[in-house]
């Protein structure tokens, strides 16, 4: 049986001293290191000349331009807001409108486009500089594009997979569907009785698209990009639109063709 003094972890012994002298000689404790030099000898650090050096002592207290104002005695009461703060100012409300943008709810069925509802939104509206894989709308003005927007999450029924099922019928797996909406949003100053007959929105189905698009040409026009146009709404006719959504299109027509 090992003698249980062999066993212990050789110590260390320190020879430390029994009370504090601040005459006292350092204690080393790592003898092949190089011995700290005495206040006042010190030779081995490098100032940087180009920086300069600390003034000795506390700085003064002065009464500069940085100091903050003394605290007023009395803290004076704010009067409450008049009128309604849940209400737009006057004039407000009319520029957020002619910032606005029209979002159209568009219906895709067997690959025909129709416009079954149509709001204005206030608020502006930038064109995305990429759209990604799946579905993507453009509205085009002759030829150029005024709106664009990604909308992967349509048109499609999505399935878990299910451990207990064996074969394809358990697996994760997608179904296109005949008949989907989505929205699409065009800057209302675009939306005027002229630029109807000529407003065409696109469905895209886009597999492969650069990381940054940089031309208003179509898409399908674009460099770097491979896409298959599902269906096509070629112009906006009043009188086929459904009766209900008709005084907000006349509205808004209204607004445009007066600027």
């Amino acid at each position: 049986m090992p003698n249980p003094e062999e066993t212990k972890p050789a110590q260390a012994v320190r020879n430390l001293p029994s009370e504090q002298i601040a005459t006292a000689l350092a204690v080393v404790i790592a003898p092949h290191l190089p011995l700290m030099e005495k206040l006042g000898e010190v030779k081995t650090v490098q100032r940087n000349t180009l920086q300069p050096l600390m003034s000795p002592g506390v700085p003064e207290h002065t009464a500069g331009a940085g100091l903050m104002a003394p605290v007023p005695t009395q803290i004076p009461v704010s009067s409450p807001p008049r009128g309604n703060p849940q209400q737009a100012k006057e004039g407000q409300l009319a520029t957020a409108t002619q910032d606005g943008y029209v979002r159209v709810k568009i219906r895709v069925e067997k690959g025909q486009l129709s416009v079954i509802d149509i709001k204005q939104v206030p608020g502006p509206l930038a064109i995305p500089s990429a759209v990604i894989r799946g579905y993507t709308y453009e509205v085009l003005l002759d030829e150029q594009q005024i709106a664009l927007g990604s909308v992967p999450d349509v048109g499609v029924r999505r399935s878990f997979a299910n451990r207990d099922v064996h074969g394809p019928e358990g697996k994760h797996h997608f179904a296109a569907l005949p008949t989907f909406e989505f929205f699409a949003r065009i800057p209302k100053g675009h939306v005027s009785t002229a630029n109807l007959p000529k407003i065409n929105i696109v469905l895209h189905n886009v597999h492969e698209a650069p990381d940054r698009l940089t031309t208003l040409t179509p898409l399908q026009k674009q460099s770097g990009v491979n896409t298959v146009e599902v269906g096509r709404l070629s112009g906006i006719k009043l009188e086929q639109l459904p009766p209900a959504i008709r005084p907000h299109l006349e509205q808004i027509l209204k607004e445009t063709d007066e600027l």
